[in-house]
Order: structure tokens, then sequence, then C-alpha cells
């Protein structure tokens, strides 16, 4: 019986070392996730065609995939230092997957309208928020800035308005219902005047007007108020814009990802995010970009191709049917043991 025993513990130790008691399992909207990353690659190419066609060209000799969503180091048009690692990271479309994936998570469905803002600091992002948008079938009202850190869209004649309005000619729904500068103060300040003349020439050469609010707080409460108006079911936020973050101090620590009740400041500069977020609407963040990569298994080191990004597209479950052998083994094993020590005494 001894020797049963032993025999029978080491099998259920076998079993447990050759198999899990979770598997992964594809999530529910895996379907919708792929297609929009078909959608964000689609998108990508128009971009490359009309940037190609222009001889616009970025001084950072990346060799990611889609590099040519990336700008330049300094240009007039740039707001702040930016990491070019962040902005490789940010070209991989996987992260329309991921959008997809948050939205389905924050409950939206087809009709739902989403709010976008979108800084001019990661324009990949942008595509990709967009193509899953469009997959899921929702209304977006979108807010961009022009402005834009390092290696974002900040080459003249490539900005972010210059790119949505290549993408709308190619099929692309969605167009900005509001525009600005940026930078600080959301009306560009702290950035060279020729910088500046450069994003209001921008802004008008694709038929849109510039808002240019008085102050950082006439920015924050005329855009919450706009969205709320617009009955957004939901808000996503890309980049630093300092109308969506704030001025107040935990505006550089909001957390990325979805949530449905942030953790609000009382300060009256606090920004778009948390004013949306206390009308008990879900947000998005997108700003700390390789720590969101990373956390859903996406690739931080793209070189030539990017890795597959499998933890995204899948969930773990319970493996029912090894836990149960593995119970099962252990109740016989200890039914045994039990017997065997009554018979000895």
């Amino acid at each position: 019986m001894r020797l049963f025993l032993v025999f029978s513990v080491w099998l259920t130790g076998v079993l447990l070392v050759q198999f899990r008691f979770t598997k992964s399992v594809p999530l529910e909207e895996s379907v919708l996730m792929e297609k929009a990353v078909v959608r964000a690659q689609d998108w990508f190419r128009v971009i490359e065609k009309e940037k190609e066609a222009r001889g616009i060209v970025s001084d950072s000799r990346s060799r990611v995939p889609q590099s040519f969503m990336i700008g330049d180091d300094y240009t007039l048009q740039t707001t702040t230092l930016g990491s070019l690692e962040a902005k490789e990271i940010s070209t991989n479309p996987d992260f329309a997957a991921l959008m997809v994936h948050l939205l389905h998570q924050a409950g939206c469905k087809k009709g739902d309208k989403a709010g976008l803002i979108l800084s001019g600091s990661f324009p990949a992002l942008g595509v990709s928020a967009l193509a899953a948008l469009q997959v899921m079938e929702m209304d977006v009202v979108m807010m961009s800035s022009l402005g834009a850190s390092s290696y974002g869209a900040n080459q003249p004649g490539a900005t972010w308005i210059d790119m949505e309005t290549w993408l709308v000619h190619h099929g692309m729904p969605y167009r900005s219902a509001l525009v600005s500068a940026g930078a600080e103060n959301d009306k560009g300040e702290g950035m060279p005047k020729e910088g500046l003349e450069l994003i209001r020439r921008a802004a008008e050469n694709n038929q849109r007007a510039l808002y240019v609010p008085h102050d950082l707080l006439e920015s924050i409460h005329y855009k919450t108020r706009f969205l709320e108006k617009e009955g957004i079911g939901v808000l996503i936020n890309i980049g630093g814009n300092q109308a969506a973050l704030g001025g107040c101090a935990h505006a550089s620590s909001l957390p990325n990802g979805l949530h449905k009740n942030l953790k609000l400041c009382r300060h009256s500069d606090r920004g778009i995010i948390q004013e949306i977020n206390a009308l008990s609407i879900p947000v998005i963040h997108l700003l700390h970009i390789r720590e969101m990569a990373s956390d859903y298994g996406m690739d931080l080191t793209p070189q030539q191709q990017y890795a597959k990004s499998h933890y995204l597209y899948q969930k773990q479950e319970v493996n029912r049917g090894i836990l149960t052998l593995a119970l099962c083994l252990g109740l016989l094993a200890t039914g045994i043991f039990l017997y065997d020590k009554k018979s000895v005494v």
C-alpha cells in the first residue's frame, strides 16, 4: 500500500509539472481585435505613401516597420523632449487590438459614442485608436492638439491634422471637432513664434479652425462641457495634452489603462480626464507607453518586425480537467495513507 501511495503522489507531481491548472483561451473580442490591427495597418500604409510623395523623412533612423510614423528629434513645432523608444513601441499595430480590448472592458458596443483627446506626440496610437473605434462601429468626438514632443507628429507638412486629412481622403469617417495648438496652456505657449505659425498654417491648410483658449482653465472647462454635451460614453486620452491632464500636482501620475472610478483630486485645475470621470464616464488613458506595452506582453524592443503579442489576445481560465484529476489523486493518496495507517495500528 505504501508503494502505491508513493506512486500516486509521484504521478500527481508529474501531472502538475506537465500541465497547468489554467489554460489560455481567446478573448471574446479577439476577432474584432485582429480586424482592428488590419485596419490600422491599412491606414499606416496611407500615411507612408503620403509622406513618401512629399519627401518627408524622419531623422531618427529608426528601423521599426512603421518608422514613417516617427517624426524628427526637434523641429519648431516640438513642444517637449520625448522618448524615441516610446515612439517606436507605439507604432505597433497591436495597440489597435489593445484599444478594442479596453473598449470592450468599458462596456462599449456598436453605436456608442467615444470622446478622443489626441496629442500630436503619438500619431501612431491615434491611428490605432481610430481603427479600433471604426471596427467596433462607434461614433467619435475627437479633439486634437498639433504640437508634439520629440519624434511625434512634429514635421512641417506632416502634423496630426495633415495625417487625419490623408486618412479621411481614403475613407476614414472621423475628423477632429476641435483643434488646438497644445503645449503650455493648450495654446502653444513656450513654442517659438515660427512654430506656432506653422501650426496655424497647418490648421488653415486642412480647413480647420484653431481653438485658442484664454488660459488652461478655460480650455479644460470648455472641452469638458463640449464632450459632456455630445453624450460620450467613454473618454480616450492619448498623450500628454495639458488640458487633458490638468495643471494639478496629480496630473503626471494618472495611471495608464481603463479607469471607471479614478481617485479624484479636488484641485480647481484638475484636467478633462478627471472632470469626465467624475461624471461616472469611464476613461482610457495612454501615456506611459513602455509600461503599458509591458503590462500586455507587447514587444518592447521592436526591430525590423514586431513580436506577436500572444498574451494580449488571450485570457487564463481554470483547466478543470487537470484540477479535478489532481484533486482525485490527492484524495486517493490521502485515503490510502489513512487506511494503511489504520491497518498498522
